[in-house]
């Protein structure tokens, strides 16, 4: 079960930062970078994780010169980079939630973009990545099952090992189910989500104006 925990955290943490270079991106002004992005997005999420999975692991150490690492490593890195193209899609619609308005009215009171980006924009855009972002960690901790395929001893692995041992696949199924609820990941983006009130859009916010007299 550590193992199956080391994965997911992990590979949740490794998840952020790139969901947020690919997320912001994909938003950038710059036709060039948006395209790129856009491309890195589309080519991860283009494939299972366990394509890339057998890629990485089998496949590129195949490759004259190249390293070949410990299934562990490659499970953490391939579930990062895939679930960074699901979450940047998710940080770039957070983005896009947040009225452009917002953003030239901080910059015509003389702040820089840069500040406007993170105390106005970032801010506003929380509210609408959080609650999905939480969805897509409990996505992640169920993904940490195709380790397995590569030589990883999880979660998944031993209850397989015992159902072949015992051939009790029915009770061995259902006592494994409650044991991956209960990983840290797992249960830390449930309580995140439920702690979260509803997300409403940003424009929703502004409060209404007064009647003339």
């Amino acid at each position: 079960m550590l193992t199956t925990v080391l994965i997911a955290v992990l590979s949740v943490a490794g998840c952020v930062p790139v969901s947020l270079i690919l997320g912001i991106s994909r938003r950038a002004r710059n036709d060039l970078v948006r395209s790129i992005a856009g491309s890195i997005i589309e080519l991860l999420r283009g494939a299972s994780v366990l394509i890339y999975l057998f890629w990485v692991y089998y496949a590129l150490p195949a490759i004259p010169g190249m390293p070949r690492f410990d299934p562990v490593t490659v499970s953490i890195v391939v579930l990062s980079l895939v679930g960074g193209a699901y979450g940047a899609e998710i940080v770039a619609s957070g983005l896009q939630a947040v009225p452009r308005g917002q953003a030239e009215a901080s910059q015509a009171l003389g702040l820089s973009k840069y500040r406007t980006f993170s105390l106005i924009v970032i801010p506003q855009a929380l509210s609408q990545i959080v609650p999905a972002f939480s969805s897509l960690a409990i996505d992640m901790v169920k993904w940490t099952s195709v380790a397995s395929f590569v030589g990883v001893q999880d979660l998944l692995s031993v209850a397989n090992t015992i159902r072949t041992t015992t051939y009790a696949s029915v009770s061995t199924y259902v006592a494994w189910r409650p044991l991956l609820s209960a990983l840290p990941a797992d249960q830390l983006a449930i309580r995140t989500d439920r702690a979260r009130p509803a997300a409403q859009p940003c424009a929703a916010r502004r409060r209404p104006a007064g009647r003339a007299a």
